[in-house]
């Protein structure tokens, strides 16, 4: 490994941008039926300020990814926040749809920031540190969805003012640039060769094919021809890009580390916890915000559901404590006690829908597991790879994170859409089927690490790259 050049300084700022970009990112949920209203548009034209930020998520992550890996991590973390900051910029003044749409675009380049402060923390700290750092992004990241939920909740106290929310996703981006630019030092790892337009493209629109058809799918209809064109033409062009990347000459990654269990294994574990994110937030405040008169709900207005901010704090902070301590056990079994936590909340969600407190201390389980799982199975993938490929790697993991929330997301759609009450809401049944498949999703990441630690076991890494770290 490298000299490492970074210290506590950079490690509080990459672990402020998790926390920064997430606020950003979540704390738009709640606001988006005001919005919606404030700009007269009908509810697919308001979908699309969530879709919109998706697909060029989609586009930003094929290309800066990459790009970090050959000109530096530190450079295109400046771009990506710069972006973000303009995109909040244009929407705190945005009047009219496609304005806020543009907003909305930029703000997409959020979407490889849930990879680059973790591969810059990789590149420049000793293994130990390193471990603790990407830990600790992990935990802000978690932090970051708390507070998003709690501003959303008291913006959405007067609908009218929602322009205030972009107002601080300004400020908190603003800070992050600037602090970047004077703590954060660059990563030495350069990859070689160039830039792979042709699989970079592949990339962006086997993504953008696949997070249309999924997001779509509920409003445009599943058995409509075009979603099943995108998600049928997203699964062909996924195809293409993989075999542009066995043949091209500088691939955007070397697809062989793909086809290793140490790199598959931890990114099919990162697709089956995103599943579940959506059935572990936004289903669960959905809930609690169902009226008195369904038998079910809660009745809790937009604030009251803020209190959900309080159990994901909390469960992101003692994710730190667990990571601490079942570090020198290795991260295959520091993945599995992420998995048996987020287990338990579903279990909870499920059987505890009846009675808040237990949704609230199941959602700081769930919060807790993910917090873990996240942040080992991320290392357990960088240190399967070169560091110089340590962006795009990395950038992979979070379109398996991308891809398994939209699914997660599409099924929840599903169910809502057809298990419903005579008054056409969707009924406790379509919640606690949305919690039984989350929590099958996270059995299965379990049992995967049996397979992942028996070969761990019998391929141990000799290098002095991972002194320090146990495997």
């Amino acid at each position: 490994m490298s000299t490492p050049v970074n210290g506590r300084a950079a490690v509080i700022t990459l672990t402020y941008l998790g926390f920064a970009l997430q606020l950003v990112q979540v704390g738009l949920l709640p606001l988006l039926p005001s919005i919606g209203k404030a700009l007269h548009t009908s509810a697919a034209g308001t979908s699309w300020i969530l879709t919109s930020g998706l697909l060029s998520g989609a586009v930003f992550l094929a290309v800066l990814t990459r790009l970090a890996d050959l000109i530096g991590k530190k450079p295109v973390i400046l771009l990506a926040m710069g972006l973000v900051l303009a995109g909040c910029v244009i929407d705190s003044f945005a009047t009219s749809l496609p304005l806020v749409l543009v907003g909305r675009v930029l703000i997409g380049a959020q979407l490889p920031m849930l990879a680059l402060p973790e591969a810059i923390a990789s590149d420049t700290l000793p293994p130990k540190r390193a471990h603790t750092a990407i830990s600790a992004i992990h935990v802000g990241t978690g932090l970051g969805i708390a507070a998003g939920l709690l501003i959303g909740a008291v913006v959405g106290i007067h609908p009218q003012n929602w322009h205030l929310f972009f107002v601080i996703g300004a400020g908190v981006s603003l800070l992050g640039l600037i602090a970047t630019t004077v703590f954060v030092r660059d990563s030495p790892e350069r990859a070689s060769g160039g830039l792979d337009v042709p699989g970079a493209v592949l990339l962006t629109l086997a993504l953008v094919a696949l997070l249309l058809g999924l997001s779509q799918g509920p409003s445009w209809g599943w058995g409509s021809g075009q979603v099943l064109g995108l998600l049928i033409g997203g699964i062909a062009l996924g195809a293409l890009w993989w075999w542009r990347e066995r043949t091209a000459r500088t691939p955007l990654i070397d697809v062989s580390y793909l086809l290793r269990p140490e790199v598959a294994l931890p990114y099919a574990m990162t697709f089956l916890i995103a599943f579940g994110i959506y059935g572990s937030l936004s289903a669960v405040t959905r809930l609690a915000q169902t009226p008195l008169a369904s038998g079910f709900g809660y009745g809790w207005g937009s604030l009251t559901a803020g209190w959900f901010a309080l159990p994901q704090a909390v469960g992101s902070v003692l994710g730190i404590f667990v990571l601490r301590g079942a570090r020198p056990r290795g991260l295959v079994l520091t993945s599995a006690i992420g998995f048996v936590s987020i287990t338990i909340g579903f279990v909870g969600f499920a059987l505890g829908h009846a009675v808040p407190v237990l949704e609230l201390v199941s959602l700081g389980f769930d919060s807790m597991g993910l917090a873990v799982a996240l942040a080992a199975t991320q290392l357990l993938v960088l240190r399967a790879v070169p560091a110089a490929e340590s962006g795009i790697a990395l950038g992979l993991s979070v379109v398996m994170y991308a891809v398994g929330n939209s699914v997660g997301s599409a099924v929840a759609g599903v169910l809502f859409a057809s298990l419903t009450t005579p008054a056409g809401t969707p009924a406790l049944s379509s919640y606690l089927a949305g919690f039984a498949a989350c929590g099958l999703c996270a059995i299965v990441a379990l049992l995967l690490c049996v397979p992942l630690a028996r070969r761990r076991r019998a391929t141990p890494v000799a290098t002095s790259d991972l002194e320090g770290i146990t495997t």
